[in-house]
């Protein structure tokens, strides 16, 4: 879903593509079977959001500000044995910074996750 249909942002294609691989790739690894993995971009006056949002078993609330740390892992159903090297979503803060942008996570009721992204339009 993008909003508008030609919505732009000006930054590094291939940094910001890996962005957007990484938080889809952490998606659809914790979201079950048959359920939707949503992508929606949008903008406003100042910035342009990127969301990824899943149906998996979300992130405990008191993690949801450490995702974003180097090797950091929330329990063991997201452990390097699922192919998670525990350093996507730091890289993921990384890059978003480096645009001048910020990176958060949020839990979805009654179950999954949204990652948020947010880059200044220029």
């Amino acid at each position: 879903e993008v909003e508008p249909s030609d919505l732009t942002i000006h930054g590094d294609p291939e940094r910001l593509h890996q962005v957007v691989a990484n938080l889809a790739e952490n998606a659809t690894r914790f979201a079950p079977e048959d359920t939707d993995v949503v992508l929606r971009a949008r903008r406003d006056e100042h910035w342009m959001t990127f969301e990824v949002v899943d149906e998996g078993p979300g992130i405990p609330p008191e993690a949801l500000a450490r995702v974003f740390e180097r090797f950091y892992r929330t329990d063991e159903a997201r452990s390097s044995n699922d192919g998670g090297s525990g350093l996507g979503l730091a890289i993921a803060r990384w890059i978003v910074e480096l645009h001048g942008g910020r990176i958060h996570a949020e839990q979805v009721n009654p179950h999954g996750c949204r990652m948020v992204v947010q880059l200044p339009l220029r």
